[in-house]
This record gives structure tokens, C-alpha cells and sequence, in this order.
């Protein structure tokens, strides 16, 4: 298996769409196997999930990387080079502020950050090797992709329990023992994997990896829902991102008073996607909206400006005063917002508020 010690040279930096500020630059990344990362391109590995609520995450490592100024160690026991590395790649501050695109990283690897060694000498590979993920994390069958540095001798080592698919630990699918926990297996259950071709899928479940292995038979991406929002993002050139899919986004289901958040767009959104790359170092944030149908999206337009603009959230704090609204548009079902920030850490902060349903993911 080949260590990368710096990222990856074909980075480039892409003129995206032009906004009222003037024509963003954005860091955009190239994978090692598949050519220009693309969140779409990325998101046809994952198979389609049977899941009616879900999450979706999705990088491009290497640019996030480049965007960050950091170096990527080539050795997963250096500690301290790894730490420096990821952890402000993952939300943490470093002395001079948040970095420009954070990552989430896939459920698979999240516990291995602190022993990237351990990972890596029960897996065949670790973050270290990781140019570019995607990942559905919740149960049952969470699902990692990555691009990276693996090739046939990466698995080599793990026993297999099926045509190219490999395993670390042993029983039945999701059969989890915590008395067998380890840095792959968190829950004691068994960890599938198979490569092909510098890439990489990993589960709980064999049926999945052996369907990635041949090529999905149905990819993610079949969902329109999915398909729309993620090429939002590319038009947007986001190199990391984090989709939330089929949940309730409605203000009431949080039982705060509507009229707490200021205006809120009336008609309802069915999936959000958060995106991010960077801007001459600073982070430029993306975020898409999928409506019922295009009349729907179209309609929102200036109720969704309104939000940036007015709006609050459930503490009261001006959302305007964070962050500033570059550009917003319809196109099909999907409502895309492009804003700058105000503030160090409000590009990271949207996370929280993803997951709290705070304004601006909340429709009345």
C-alpha cells in the first residue's frame, strides 16, 4: 500500500458561479481513480438505501486539505502529525480560527482519529489513505465509501466470507459482542470490506459490499431527491458536504413557537444539503433546499431570502449577523443559497443548527 506524505498535486483551483460579490474561486479536488472529485460522482458508488430518513457525507479530503494549508502525514502512528492534521480538518480551532471546509467524517473511521495505527493494523488502511469519502451512517446497514490509496494487497490480510468481500471479525452480519470491540469493530459486530480499483466500501452488512463490489445495482443518486441536491453542490463546487434526507423540517415539530424564528419560506423542504469549499482561504457555504416540485422552489425564493435577511434564531440571534447572502436561486425543485461569513466559526455553526433544526433549516 503507497503512504501519500502531501496532498495531492492535481488540485486546482475552479472559478465557480459568479454572485453579486464578484466570481468565487473554489478549491476543488481530484481523487486518485476517478478523475475531477465530484459530489455526484462520488454519491453513484453509494447503493440506494431502503431508509426513508437518512444522512448523507461526503468529501473531497485532499482539497479540504489544500484549503486548509495542512499536510497530510504518511504515517498513521505519528500522533502528533496526525492530530494536526485532522482535528482542525474536523471542527476543531486552530490558533488562527476554524478552517475554511470542515469534514465529517464516515461513522466507520469517526472513533479511529485518536489511533489511526490501531485502524490501520486491524484494516489494511486508515485516513491517512483517504483522498475522497462518502457515507450513510445510520442503522440498519450504514454504508462507507472511500477513493484513496488501497489497491490489492490492502485487504490482503482479513479472511473472506464471500467473493472479494473480506472481514474484520468474525459472525453474522450486524452480530454484534462489545467484548470484541476494537478500533474497526466499535460495536463488536463484524466490519465487511472489498476494494476495486483504488476504492473502497466497507458495512455491516455483506450483501451491500458484495453489490458495491460488482457495481450497485441501484446507486444513491437514483433518488431524485439526492441526485438534484448533489448537483446543486457541484454547480456550486462544494468539496465537502452533509445532506440530511426525508426528515421533518417543520418549526412545530420542535414545539418552538413559529413567530421565534422571524420568517420562515410556507411551503414545506423535504432534504437540505450543507456545502463547502473556500474562497482565497475563506469558507464560502452552500446551502440547498429540495421542494415538492419546482412551483414550490420558485415560490420560496424570496421567503427564503427573508430568512437570511430577517430571520433569527430560537435564541433570538439575527442570522444576518453571521453570515451574508452572496446569491439565491430556483432551478427544478431545489432552492440553492450562496453566503459568505461574518463570523470565525459561522460556517461550522450551520452544523448545529442542521441538526437542532434551527433557522434556516425550518419551514413553518
Amino acid at each position: 500500500m503507497i503512504r501519500r506524505g502531501t496532498v495531492a498535486s492535481g488540485l486546482a483551483l475552479v472559478v465557480a458561479s459568479t454572485t453579486a460579490c464578484g466570481a468565487i474561486e473554489r478549491v476543488r479536488g481530484e481523487g486518485d481513480t476517478s478523475g475531477d472529485f465530484s459530489i455526484s460522482s462520488t454519491l453513484d458508488q453509494v447503493p440506494a438505501t431502503d431508509l426513508e430518513e437518512y444522512t448523507v457525507r461526503v468529501a473531497d479530503v485532499d482539497a479540504a486539505t489544500e484549503a486548509a494549508g495542512l499536510e497530510r502525514p504518511d504515517d498513521p502512528a505519528d500522533k502528533d502529525a496526525t492530530a494536526q492534521w485532522l482535528a482542525p480538518l474536523t471542527g476543531v480551532p486552530a490558533q488562527d480560527g476554524y478552517v475554511p471546509v470542515p469534514l465529517h467524517l464516515p461513522g466507520l473511521t469517526v472513533n479511529s482519529t485518536r489511533d489511526l495505527a490501531a485502524f490501520d493494523d486491524l484494516a489494511g488502511w486508515s485516513l491517512v489513505d483517504v483522498a475522497s469519502y462518502a457515507d450513510i451512517p445510520e442503522t440498519p446497514g450504514p454504508f462507507t465509501y472511500i477513493a484513496g490509496d488501497v489497491d490489492d494487497d490492502t485487504l490482503a490480510h482479513l479472511p473472506e466470507v464471500g467473493d472479494g468481500v473480506r472481514t474484520v471479525g468474525e459472525g453474522e452480519d450486524g452480530d454484534g459482542d462489545l467484548s470484541q470491540s476494537n478500533a474497526v469493530q466499535t460495536t463488536g459486530a463484524p466490519v465487511r470490506m472489498a476494494q476495486r480499483d483504488g476504492q473502497l466500501a466497507a458495512s455491516d452488512s455483506t450483501a451491500a459490499v458484495k453489490d458495491w463490489l460488482t457495481g450497485p445495482s441501484e446507486a444513491l443518486t437514483a433518488d431524485p431527491t439526492v441526485s438534484s441536491l448533489a448537483g446543486a453542490l457541484d454547480e456550486a463546487g462544494a468539496i465537502s458536504a452533509l445532506m440530511s434526507v426525508g426528515h421533518d423540517f417543520s418549526a412545530n415539530f420542535l414545539f418552538v413557537p413559529v413567530d421565534a424564528y422571524g420568517p420562515l419560506p410556507h411551503s414545506e423542504f423535504d432534504a437540505v444539503a450543507l456545502g463547502w469549499s473556500a474562497d482565497d482561504g475563506e469558507p464560502v457555504v452552500t446551502i440547498a433546499y429540495h421542494f415538492a416540485d419546482e412551483a414550490a422552489a420558485n415560490d420560496s425564493v424570496e421567503s427564503l431570502r427573508r430568512v437570511f435577511e430577517e430571520g433569527t434564531d430560537s435564541r433570538g440571534a439575527r442570522l444576518s449577523d453571521s453570515l451574508a447572502l452572496e446569491e439565491i436561486t430556483a432551478q427544478g425543485p431545489v432552492v440553492t443559497a450562496t453566503l459568505s461569513t461574518k463570523t470565525d466559526r459561522a460556517h461550522v455553526d450551520l452544523i448545529s443548527q442542521l441538526s437542532k433544526r434551527e433557522a434556516p433549516f425550518v419551514h413553518d
